[in-house]
This record gives structure tokens, sequence and C-alpha cells, in this order.
């Protein structure tokens, strides 16, 4: 798979690793990055364990900070078509 990922994105220009692509995550909202983002979110996804950072969060109690890419961005507006 990581060949894969590797010739797929050697073979991008400047110009489609900038282009917007619109999806919609598992749970129905909609989003929008570019792909050169999706490659780094597909990159780092599993480099940070999150899952294991937000239970630490909610012993405290204390809510943990969004940190899924995709969501990122929705709620920073940052790249929307809206």
């Amino acid at each position: 798979m990581d060949e894969w990922y590797v010739t797929y994105s050697e073979q991008l220009s400047d110009a489609a690793l900038n282009e917007p692509v619109r999806f919609t995550l598992i749970g129905g909202n909609k989003g929008v990055m570019t792909r050169d983002a999706i490659l780094l979110h597909i990159v780092n996804h599993s480099t940070y364990h999150r899952g294991f950072v937000a239970q630490m969060f909610r012993q405290i109690p204390a809510s943990p900070p969004t940190m899924d890419l995709p969501v990122y961005f929705r709620e920073t507006r940052q790249g929307c078509f809206e």
C-alpha cells in the first residue's frame, strides 16, 4: 500500500496536488481538502494515537480538542466552498 501512495503522489502535478476534493466523512459531515492535505492526513493518521490521548483527557475529566484534520478544516472553514 505504501508503494501505491508513493507512486500515486509522484505522478501528481502541483496543480493536481492543490486541487480541492469534496468528500463525506463517515458520520455524514461534508468536507473539502486539497489532495496534498489528504495525503498529509493519510501519512499522519497513525503517527498520533488520538484515541488513547482523547481517553486520557476524559479521565481528568476534560473534553479533548479536535484532532482530526478534516474536522479541523471544516470547523475552521479553511478551504470550504460554502
